[in-house]
């Protein structure tokens, strides 16, 4: 047979090959534990061969039963529910009593043989086969099954056994339904454990498919801010230089030079992305130290407004505060850069989109808290669908705990507000970023 079928066929059985090594040795156990007790019956009581056989075979049937019905949990029980009811019936049927109650163990019942010599129609052996049955028909999930078979065979013995001249003693009786309960039980148990166990995996397994997603957005968004950024200045000089190669060589190439530039920052910047992802998912750097440009935060962002290529004017109000030497208060790193990135997303979108005549920027600190407005005097967002960069910005904004407006007031002009926490925890973000 071809693996690939002896595979379907074990899926279609619903056994892996560690169930089966386990049914196969529930099953010996189930003949060690009933066929010689079966067998000293049958042969130490004054019965009738039918009644002899039926017994043995009981012993022998069962376990072949649990065995090679193992793929329908629900009708086995079942059967073997029957297979236990008829033995015991068929016994009491076909053996005479030897006193009311007796079940072959009382002392002064005993004779040549010992304990076993009239045993009695009350007398059974250790049904295994049935009770494994039970258990496993629990753990399944065949509960219905598996309770109306215990339920069965109590009712059928307890019912019938007086109509065959069995006199069930309390004990018995008793001990029968202890039996039978704590069967039910233990493959409520297990089944109740199997569950937990599946719940547990599938939970882990979605929210490592919230991390993967998580950080498809975080590659998406910060790609989207470098390159977004880079190619469309590229844009803008190639435009630059294309019109004036002919008329005004120098300064195409300038333009030219702003390419490379910008080319290189870019790059540097891709780089350093690339490489903090590494970083984060513990993957080994043995392919040696790539150059990468520092995380870019607020102080960078004279730098950046210096390189944009525009016809608006864009202005920077940083109002930090300073120290002796200049420099300014520093909000946490993931303040820092995220509220870079929210700035350079913005003045693209002006330069791109606003045909703005001037923007300006305005950083200030309040207490905790980290305010930033871009405004620009362009035309303003009216009808208009939010894109990826708006989409990605308010996404920075609501990670940090923080919060994102836009106002767009048509010919007037748009006004992006930032209100980020000054210091923010990296963990608490990327838990944050996890759970989205």
């Amino acid at each position: 047979m071809r693996p690939d079928r002896r595979d379907r066929r074990a899926r279609a059985a619903g056994s892996s090959p560690r169930t089966r090594r386990r049914i196969v040795l529930l099953t010996v156990a189930a003949v060690v534990l009933q066929l010689p007790f079966a067998i000293v019956l049958a042969f130490h009581t004054e019965t009738s061969a039918a009644a002899m056989i039926v017994r043995i075979g009981t012993a022998v049937v069962s376990p072949a039963v649990f065995l090679f019905a193992a793929r329908w949990p629900g009708p086995r029980v079942a059967a073997l529910a029957g297979l236990v009811v008829l033995d015991i019936l068929v016994w009491a049927a076909a053996t005479p009593d030897s006193g009311p109650g007796d079940v072959g163990m009382r002392p002064d019942a005993w004779g040549d043989h010992g304990p076993w010599s009239p045993a009695g129609p009350g007398a059974t052996p250790f049904y295994a086969a049935f009770l494994f049955a039970v258990v496993a028909a629990m753990v399944r999930g065949r509960g219905l099954w598996a309770i109306a078979s215990a339920v069965g065979v109590w009712l059928g013995s307890l019912l019938l056994g007086p109509l065959l001249g069995i006199e069930w003693s309390v004990g018995r009786v008793v001990s029968a339904t202890i039996g039978l309960a704590i069967a039910v039980g233990i493959g409520a148990f297990v089944r109740r454990r199997s569950e937990l166990r599946r719940q547990e995996a599938a939970q882990q397994s979605a929210h490592r498919a919230e991390v993967v997603q998580a950080e498809r957005l975080r590659i998406a968004r910060d790609l989207h801010d470098v390159l977004g950024h880079a190619l469309s200045q590229i844009n803008v000089q190639a435009g630059v230089g294309e019109h004036l190669i002919d008329r005004d060589p120098e300064q195409a190439r300038s333009a030219l030079a702003a390419i490379r530039e910008l080319s290189r920052t870019g790059l540097n910047e891709v780089r350093t992305v690339l490489h903090t992802m590494r970083s984060d998912t513990g993957a080994a750097e043995a392919s040696g130290p790539a150059p990468l440009a520092p995380v870019l935060g607020l102080d960078a962002v004279p730098t950046l407004v210096s390189r944009l290529v525009g016809s608006t004017d864009i202005s920077v109000d940083d109002r930090r505060a300073t120290d002796s030497d200049g420099a300014r208060e520093q909000p946490g790193q993931s303040t820092d850069a995220a509220a870079y990135r929210i700035i350079q997303e913005a003045l693209t979108n002006v330069l791109r989109h606003a045909r703005a005549d001037s923007a300006r920027v305005v950083i200030e600190r309040n207490s905790d808290r980290l305010h930033v407005r871009i405004s620009d005097d362009g035309s303003g967002m009216s009808g208009e669908v939010e894109g990826t960069g708006i989409m990605g910005m308010r996404e920075r904004a609501k990670l940090l705990q923080g919060s994102l407006t836009l106002t767009s007031e048509g010919q007037r002009g748009t006004t992006v507000d930032v209100d980020l926490p000054w210091n923010a925890d990296p963990a608490e973000t990327r838990d944050e970023e996890a759970q989205r």
